[in-house]
């Protein structure tokens, strides 16, 4: 397949591999990806690759892009940098690092906060729709459950809710406010009539998430 990307044509081969691969030694460039990358994806791709390097740093990529709630980011690395940072713009994430082999600690970090912080606008929501105040957000690792209620106003989730859609997380934070407040089915079934489809789409996901890590 071909199609045109930045104003430049690309001819598209999926492969099984995991990464994205640009070749442009041939007669029509070509960019090499898994099945399941989307046009957004591999525009941000191309762009990143005609960005001018400046004298005093090194920018490289990751060729495997993040997925974070189901969106896919690819990383950019800018190593040598005087302030480290990370700084979202455009599906990509760019990490200012002093060296190459820090950045991986630096997007844990970010990582984490990233979530907490989209754990917070949806958790913000339900408090004004439900009339509570949740206190206390925890993200750490839990084997068997996706959530735990530590008492009236502190809920812990499991880090693997990073795989779920922020629709799915949506459902997931009523669900944990929900058996806080000891909502009655009527009530649940008031803002989720499909409650138990997404429960089982959120299994799925879980389970695919598992499989491919």
């Amino acid at each position: 397949m071909i199609t045109e990307i930045a104003g430049k044509h690309y001819k598209i081969i999926t492969t099984d591999a995991k990464d994205i691969r640009l070749d442009t030694k041939l007669s029509v460039p070509t960019i090499f990806v898994p099945a399941n990358i989307d046009v957004k994806t591999l525009e941000q791709f191309i762009k990143n690759k005609k960005t001018n390097t400046a004298i005093n740093e090194e920018i490289s990529y990751v060729d495997e892009p993040i997925q974070l709630f189901q969106q896919n980011y690819i990383l950019k690395i800018i190593k040598n940098s005087i302030f480290p940072k990370i700084i979202v713009k455009n599906r990509t994430i760019s990490i200012y690092c002093k060296r190459n082999t820090e950045y991986q600690k630096q997007l844990n970090k970010w990582r984490k906060q990233f979530v907490l912080q989209q754990l917070a606008d949806l958790i913000g929501y339900w408090e004004e729709e439900l009339q509570i105040l949740i206190n206390v957000i925890k993200l750490r690792s839990m084997q068997k459950r996706l959530y735990t209620i530590q008492d009236r106003n502190s809920i812990t989730f499991s880090n693997v809710i990073i795989c779920l859609s922020i629709s799915e997380l949506k459902y997931l934070i009523f669900n944990a406010i929900a058996e806080l407040l000891s909502l009655n089915p009527k009530i649940r079934k008031h803002y989720f009539p499909e409650g138990q489809l997404i429960q089982d789409q959120i299994a799925y996901t879980l389970k695919t998430c598992q499989q491919s890590n």
